[in-house]
């Protein structure tokens, strides 16, 4: 019975379709690699991106006051400088996900205040 319970571990361990799942393309030496690397290059990086977020909102701050709270002026400041990765993580290691540090993501239009509708779009009373 040990014999048997011996040689089944071994086949599950050695058998390529039994073992531990991976990612097609990498092995377990690469998985390893990256999950060491990313919290070593995180805490370099984070500090780094942390200071220039900090650093980001409070120049976008000044820049809305000065400009007489123009939303848009701050803005400008604060999507790239305090938007983007904060983290290094596995998957933006081997380019599974991008890394973008400076990433604010598309500038959208606000939407229009609601109020009273343009006059030319209502009909002419008589």
């Amino acid at each position: 019975m040990r014999r048997l319970v011996i040689g089944l571990s071994l086949l599950a361990v050695l058998s390529p379709g039994v073992s531990l799942a991976q990612p097609p393309g990498s092995s377990m030496g690469e998985e390893f690699a990256r999950g060491v690397e990313a919290p070593v290059l995180s805490l370099v990086y984070f500090p780094a991106k942390f200071v220039v977020g900090v650093m980001g909102a409070l120049l976008g701050g000044f820049s809305g006051w000065a400009t007489g709270g123009n939303e848009r002026a701050a803005e400008s400041i604060w999507r790239p400088m305090v938007g983007g990765s904060y983290f290094v993580t596995p998957e933006t290691l081997d380019r599974t996900k991008p890394f973008l540090p400076f990433d604010g993501g598309p500038y959208a239009l606000p939407p229009p205040p609601p109020g009273p509708a343009p006059s030319s779009s209502m009909p002419p009373q008589p």
